[in-house]
C-alpha cells in the first residue's frame, strides 16, 4: 500500500472509530433510559420529574431500529467523507516530495549545483531538501573535477600522439609495412578518442561555440547512413531508415556530423537484430529518432559512454533538446531541433 493510501486508511478508520464510540454510546443511554422508563417513572437526577413511558417491547425495538439505521447511514456518509478528506490530505501533504522528485528528474550532471528549491518552511521537509542540496553539492563539484581532469588528460595526450604518428610516418624502412599499418589505425583511434573527449569537455563546460549555417538535415542524414547500413548488413543488422525529404535546419554542420556518428557508432555497436532511425518534422521542428535492440549480455561490456556524453554536451551547446531511453532490451535516442535551431549565447 502506497503511503498516499496509508495516510488516508488512518483518516478513515479514525472517523470511523469515532463514530462507532458515538453510536453505541447514544444507542446504549437511549435504549437505557426507554426500558427504565417502563420500570420507574421517575428521573434519577431530577426530583418530582415522573417520566410518561407507556411504550411495549416491540414499539421499542422498532424506535431502536429506525435510529440504528439512521445512524449507519450517517455514519457511511461520514467515512465516505473521511476518504475523500483523508486522500486529499495525504495528496497536499505529499506535494512537497512530488516537487523534490520533479527537480531532481530534471537535473543533468552538469546543473547540480543549482540545488533544489525548497517548496516549504516543513522542518521535515525542509531538512530532507537541505541534504539533499548537500549531497548534490559534493556530486557536482566532482563531477566538475573529473571532466576537468578529463579533459587535463586528453589534452596532455594529444601532443604526444601527435608526435608518435610522425615518427611512425617517417620510420626505417625496415618497419614491417603491415606492423606499420596496425600502428598507424591503433594511434589514430586513440587521436579520435582524445579529441572526442576535448570537444565533450569544452562542451560540458559551456566554451563550445557552434557555427550555425542553413543545411538539409535529410540529404545530411541520408549520406551518414548509407555508410552504417554496409556496416549494419556486416553484422547481419536489420537497418531501416525514413527520412522525409526537404528538412533544413540551422546548424553547425561538423558538430551534427559529430552527433550523428556518435548515436549511429553506439547503435551499430550494441544492436543486437535491429535499428530504426527516423528523420521527420514535427509541429515545432525536425526530429531525428535511432533505435535499436539491445542485448543485455553486451551493456557489462559497454564502453566509457563517451559518444553519448559528446551527444548531450554538443545538444546542449547547440540548443538542441536530446532524449534518450534505454532498458536491457532497447535503446531510443531522440534529438528535436527548433524550427530556427540557433546556438546558446
Amino acid at each position: 500500500m502506497s503511503f498516499r493510501f496509508r495516510i488516508a486508511a488512518w483518516v478513515v478508520v479514525s472517523c470511523t472509530l469515532l463514530l462507532a464510540v458515538m453510536i453505541y454510546t447514544a444507542h446504549s443511554e437511549l435504549e437505557e433510559e426507554l426500558r427504565m422508563g417502563r420500570v420507574d417513572r421517575h428521573h434519577r437526577n431530577i426530583p418530582g420529574w415522573e417520566l410518561h413511558n407507556s411504550l411495549r417491547e416491540e414499539e421499542i425495538q422498532d424506535i431502536l431500529g429506525e435510529l440504528l439505521k439512521t445512524w449507519l447511514w450517517t455514519a457511511a456518509l461520514m467515512i465516505a467523507l473521511s476518504l475523500g478528506a483523508g486522500l486529499l490530505l495525504a495528496r497536499r501533504s505529499l506535494r512537497p516530495v512530488h516537487d523534490i522528485n520533479r527537480q531532481l528528474s530534471a537535473m543533468r550532471p552538469d546543473s547540480l549545483h543549482g540545488g533544489i528549491a525548497i517548496p516549504e518552511a516543513d522542518p521535515a521537509i525542509e531538512g530532507l531538501a537541505n541534504h539533499l542540496n548537500t549531497l548534490l553539492d559534493r556530486a557536482g563539484t566532482a563531477y566538475q573535477e573529473m571532466a576537468e581532469f578529463s579533459a587535463r588528460v586528453a589534452h596532455e595526450l594529444r601532443t604526444p600522439l601527435m608526435l608518435l604518428r610522425m615518427r611512425v610516418e617517417h620510420a626505417p624502412p625496415g618497419m614491417p609495412p603491415a606492423f606499420q599499418e596496425d600502428l598507424q589505425d591503433e594511434l589514430g583511434r586513440l587521436s579520435r578518442f582524445v579529441e572526442r573527449s576535448l570537444l565533450a569537455a569544452k562542451a560540458e563546460r559551456g566554451s563550445l561555440q557552434p557555427a550555425a549555417a542553413p543545411l538539409s538535415l535529410s540529404d545530411l542524414v541520408r549520406d551518414v547512413t548509407g555508410d552504417y547500413q554496409l556496416l549494419a548488413a556486416e553484422r547481419a543488422l536489420d537497418m531501416t531508415v525514413a527520412i522525409t525529404p526537404g528538412i533544413r535546419i540551422g546548424a553547425d554542420a561538423d558538430l551534427l556530423l559529430q552527433t550523428l556518428h556518435g548515436l549511429l557508432e553506439n547503435a551499430v555497436r550494441y544492436a543486437k537484430s535491429e535499428i530504426r532511425v527516423s528523420c521527420r518534422t514535427e509541429e515545432h521542428g525536425a526530429v531525428l529518432e535511432i533505435h535499436n535492440d539491445r542485448d543485455p549480455a553486451t551493456i557489462a561490456t559497454a564502453g566509457l559512454g563517451l559518444g553519448l556524453r559528446l551527444v548531450r554536451g554538443i545538444c546542449k551547446a547547440c540548443a538542441w533538446k536530446f532524449g534518450s531511453r534505454e532498458s536491457e532490451h532497447e535503446f531510443h535516442a531522440a534529438i528535436h531541433f527548433p524550427t530556427h535551431a540557433s546556438p546558446n549565447s
